[in-house]
């Protein structure tokens, strides 16, 4: 064909596993026949509504590997290293895997994809522009879906794409396409909920085991240690910190220990996005001290406690970002700034929505139906964001309002002695 590159530097344009695969050696969790046949029957009407004739679906490994959200949602694999990822979705054929050449020569790699059809090259632009090629797609219209919203495609697949196929219109979607897969099937509520027990395991050993005296280390072992007992993945969202009350120096919470001990006089800040084994996250965190809190900590307590409550009686259907930041207001009402979001989204890359209330970037809005799931995290801090306090769970909104699946443990300031 003319204008195809010619072979990069860097290896072969595609490397695929040419044995024979035993799938029944592999245990990777995975969904029904007809989940996939569901989520292919959206993607296909995505499709079809904006006159696409293929879809390039992006992702790698984002910020806890919450950038695979969608290419894992298409094809359940889930990859490692991986510098780029797509899924080939053709309106007529079938779809393709590009992954990292290394994973594309391991079997158990490989059988994750529900798709035969898996290749892999370092950059993953050859794949795109061959795949193309042979799906005789020269001209009209492919839609590319970024691998988070506020993400473009690599500048070498974006040249290579326009420049090989100049008769092409490539058209950029993301919000329009985790928009789509809100409103959550009965087989991903239940891996929420799966999610949410393990999550709420790791708050009850924190409540159990850590004590004055022990360290940072410590809080983040006994986290990880309950995420691989009651095997949750990982690796996720771990962000956990320690901060006297009276001497702070901190109001956010940290994904890596530092060389602190735990003391009498401390609160605890923990978000754990604890994931089950198919990568549907549940995140939560409760409000735990090791003392009664001095004053100013004690107002901050009761502001988080109020908003968290105020917002969660919100959730419902009809609900949209307005009345969720109003119900929020009360921590910047109280003098406090908001550093995390009121709410945000689940098993999306990151940026996606619902996103609402951070002081730093717009809301994206949605309108909440029955089975969409969210996470109200709340996270009033010190202008300064010096001190601050933490508390989330993750809600699944049913026909009249809201259940909490991390209920284990009530929604409340834990005082640990």
């Amino acid at each position: 064909m003319t204008g195809v590159m010619s072979a990069p530097k860097f290896g072969p344009r595609a490397i695929t596993y040419p044995h024979p695969i035993n799938h029944d050696w592999y245990d990777w969790p995975t969904f029904s026949d007809a989940e996939f046949e569901r989520r292919h029957g959206l993607v296909r009407g995505f499709m079809a509504e904006r006159d696409l004739d293929c879809l390039l679906v992006a992702g790698a490994a984002h910020l806890w590997d919450r950038g695979w959200a969608n290419v894992r949602w298409i094809t359940n694999y889930m990859g490692t290293m991986e510098l780029d990822s797509f899924v080939i979705f053709p309106a007529d054929g079938e779809p393709t895997l590009a992954i990292l050449g290394l994973n594309a020569r391991l079997p158990d790699r490989v059988t994750r994809s529900i798709f035969p059809d898996v290749r892999g090259a370092l950059n993953t632009r050859t794949i795109l522009v061959d795949r193309l090629d042979e799906l005789g797609l020269h001209r009209g219209r492919v839609g590319i879906v970024n691998p988070t919203p506020y993400l473009s495609v690599s500048r070498d697949h974006w040249a290579a794409l326009t420049g090989t196929y100049p008769q092409i219109e490539f058209a950029e979607f993301s919000d329009e396409f985790w928009k789509m897969r809100l409103v959550l099937s009965d087989e991903e509520v239940a891996c929420l909920e799966e999610a949410a027990r393990i999550g709420d395991a790791t708050q009850v050993a924190v409540m159990e085991q850590l004590r004055p005296g022990m360290t940072e280390h410590d809080l983040f072992r006994i986290i990880f240690t309950t995420l691989a007992e009651e095997r949750g993945e990982i690796p996720c969202m771990v962000l956990a910190g320690s901060e006297s009350m009276s001497n702070p120096t901190s109001g956010f919470q940290r994904p890596r220990p530092i060389g602190r001990t735990i003391t009498s006089d401390d609160v605890l800040l923990m978000e754990v996005g604890a994931r089950d084994g198919h990568g549907y996250e549940a995140q939560t965190g409760k409000a735990m001290v090791f003392s009664k809190p001095p004053p100013d900590y004690a107002d901050l307590l009761e502001v988080m406690l109020e908003a968290y409550h105020r917002i969660v009686a919100e959730l419902k259907p009809g609900c949209t970002a307005k009345e969720l930041r109003a119900a929020g207001s009360i921590i910047t009402e109280r003098g406090y700034t908001i550093v995390a979001p009121l709410v945000h989204g689940v098993f999306n890359p990151i940026d996606a929505g619902p996103f609402v209330g951070t002081s730093h970037r717009p809301d994206k809005d949605v309108v909440l139906e029955p089975n969409m799931a969210l996470c109200v995290e709340i996270h009033p801090c010190t202008t300064d964001i010096i001190k601050g306090v933490f508390m989330g769970d993750t809600y699944v909104i049913t026909e009249n309002g809201a259940r909490n699946i991390n209920h284990r443990l009530e929604p409340k300031v834990y005082e640990l002695g």
